[in-house]
């Protein structure tokens, strides 16, 4: 009787192990399966390349100058159709008639978001930050740094899967996308007009 009872606690013991480490699915009722899942976790980090694009007009002249760098960036999906999201960039590499006009950027943004299919996601951005212009200002009309309203658009395409099979089936959870968006930095009337497009690379926890 011990030796019963040893064994059916092992075997509760392997396969709580079992669902809580890649889920299970039980055996067909006469109305439907029951499937038991461990959710992903909703936390994501995101990692790219950004070309910054200035524009500034005043004096009868026209300002336009590109930089390059690095966008990092957080968020936390709170359901399918919204989250929230920290990013911050930092150009660095710099190419135009004045050397480019490094700058950083960091905010935080609500992200509305819709699933177009099981591979592609688009979403917005619309948040509050900080940016700085990290060369001389007078190449961008006396801009320095600001505060204000940031917003942007962009697109997802999940490009791997993380499989999990079982006697029923294969489950596959997404944790690998590839993502391009644009971002205006600064919406103000009274600086310049600082647009970033980012191409990168998100895991999703």
């Amino acid at each position: 009787m011990t030796r019963i009872f040893k064994m059916a606690l092992l075997g509760a013991i392997l396969l709580a192990m079992s669902l809580h480490g890649r889920g299970m699915v039980l055996p067909k009722s006469d109305a439907e399966n029951i499937v038991l899942e461990e959710d992903d976790t909703p936390l994501y980090l995101g990692i790219g390349l950004v070309a910054a694009k200035l524009h500034s007009c005043g004096n009868s002249c026209t300002y336009e100058d590109e930089t390059y760098g690095i966008m990092l960036r957080a968020g936390y999906d709170l359901n399918e159709y919204f989250g929230v999201e920290v990013r911050a960039m930092r150009t660095f590499l710099d190419k135009g008639p004045f050397g480019g006009a490094p700058i950083q950027h960091i905010g935080i943004f609500a992200k509305p978001q819709y699933s177009i299919n099981d591979d592609f996601n688009i979403y917005g951005l619309l948040g509050y930050g900080y940016t700085e212009n990290l060369g001389n200002g007078l190449r961008l009309n006396y801009f320095d740094n600001d505060y204000g309203v940031s917003a942007g658009l962009g697109f997802e395409y999940y490009f791997s899967d993380e499989e999990y099979d079982d006697e029923q089936g294969t489950d596959n959870l997404k944790k690998w996308s590839i993502f391009l968006d644009y971002q205006r930095l600064l919406i103000e009337s009274d600086v310049p007009d600082m647009d970033a497009v980012s191409l990168g690379l998100r895991y999703n926890f």
